[in-house]
């Protein structure tokens, strides 16, 4: 009997916690896990200015690996954190901490390492982890972001230069790479549990939902600076009897000025009676809640250049809840991101001011949207993780056996 083909061994960086919300990293990885990859996946070392955060009070002393979701998942120590303010210091951490990393996936694989990379901000770990390939996935336009400076820009170029696979999740993001990036780089858009949205029609609704009164117009995902605020307080003072309901972790800390504004607006909002904050919820609850809804919205700020203002990053995202949005049949309104506007206007109903976003949550809840619920979740079948992962691992096996390292 023949025993399973042993896979490359991947080692994946991301700027996420694995145990926060889910997003593409946790989607594909833990697939590829499942597959019989084996992954390690970590967001390198914790930095000692976060002392006082969260993520730095999850991470033990000594660091340890946990297997989760198919994954290997690094728990960095405290003990050894990032320390910008002494750069000897902080190139010993991170090169410890890539040899952690080598060492705990070692022997579970072929003797091969991919080392796939979700910020360029890691690049300077290809030096000491020495990979066999080196695949970039983009899930961001990071260029466009008010964060980005020349040492990021100049380790994206590297990291363009040497990847063997590059893979972004939107049109968008792809051809705003620099350099060789739209050439050589591949879409892998984001895809959704479309099965399991889909089956939750019909399950109970969730007790604190329960006391929402109807219509709900429900958002899910990161309470962030990419949220519309300012729509979001006009229409609810316009509409009173419209209830809001909110679903996901708060992302606001900082001082920079947009970041103090949005922050400003969200607590202007939970102060209004037909606005409803549950917080995050497990992932296996979502179908429950999102299936009692009415309407269901993308309410991000998407400023495009043709309207006379300077483009923002948030117009080339591929938004992961999309297909779990569609899967459930219910209208969905969202704003003008490119991938929206292009490829799902048929099943979108897009708003990019407050009096279509008003007009265009009346025409959800008196005439079902845009397209119809079975169209709604076709399209949504068709974009499901599994579907997206047999795509990277089709590429992870053409890289690996053209390049025949």
């Amino acid at each position: 009997m023949n025993s399973p083909k042993k896979h490359p061994s991947i080692i994946a960086l991301a700027p996420h916690a694995w145990w926060n919300h889910w997003l593409s990293r946790q989607q594909l990885l833990s697939r590829m896990g499942q597959r019989g990859w084996p992954v390690v996946y970590s967001f390198g070392p914790v930095n000692f200015w976060e002392r006082h955060t969260k993520p730095w009070s999850e991470s033990p002393w000594f660091g340890r690996f946990v297997e989760r979701d198919n994954v290997l998942v690094d728990y960095p120590a405290r003990l050894a954190p990032h320390w910008p303010r002494f750069p000897n210091w902080d190139r010993w951490v991170s090169r410890r901490h890539a040899l952690g990393l080598k060492k705990a996936i070692s022997n579970r694989g072929n003797g091969e390492l991919v080392v796939m990379l979700f910020h360029p901000i890691y690049e300077p770990w290809l030096g000491w982890l020495q990979p066999d390939y080196v695949v970039y996935h983009v899930f961001d336009a990071y260029n466009m972001m008010e964060n980005w400076q020349g040492e990021l820009a100049e380790r994206e170029m590297a990291l363009i230069n040497r990847a063997d696979l590059i893979t972004t999740s939107s049109k968008g993001i792809l051809a705003n790479l620099p350099g060789q990036g739209p050439t050589k780089g591949r879409v892998l858009n984001n895809g959704a549990d479309s099965i399991a949205f889909k089956n939750g029609i019909g399950l109970p609704c969730p007790d604190d939902l329960k006391k929402v009164p109807h219509p709900r117009i429900g958002y899910v995902g990161a309470i962030n600076g990419k949220i519309d605020f300012a729509m979001l307080l006009e229409v609810s003072k316009r509409e009173p009897d419209w209830h809001w309901v909110f679903l996901g972790p708060i992302y606001l800390n900082g001082n920079d000025k947009a970041i103090k504004v949005a922050r400003s607006q969200w607590n202007q909002l939970l102060e209004l009676d037909n606005i409803h904050y549950f917080g995050r919820k497990p992932g296996e609850q979502m179908p429950s809640y999102v299936n009692n809804m009415d309407i269901l919205t993308i309410c991000y700020k998407v400023t495009i250049a043709n309207k006379g203002e300077e483009q923002n990053w948030v117009v080339h995202g591929y938004p992961t809840k999309l297909h779990e949005f569609l899967a459930t049949g219910l209208p969905v309104v969202a704003g003008p991101q490119q991938v929206i506007v292009e490829d799902f206007s048929h099943v979108v109903q897009i708003a990019d001011s407050v009096d279509s976003w008003q007009k265009a949550i009346i025409d959800g809840l008196k005439n079902g949207g845009v397209g119809t619920k079975a169209l709604r979740q076709e399209v949504a079948l068709q974009n499901t993780w599994d579907k997206r992962v047999d795509l990277l691992e089709g590429w992870f096996d053409e890289m690996i056996g053209v390049n025949g390292k």
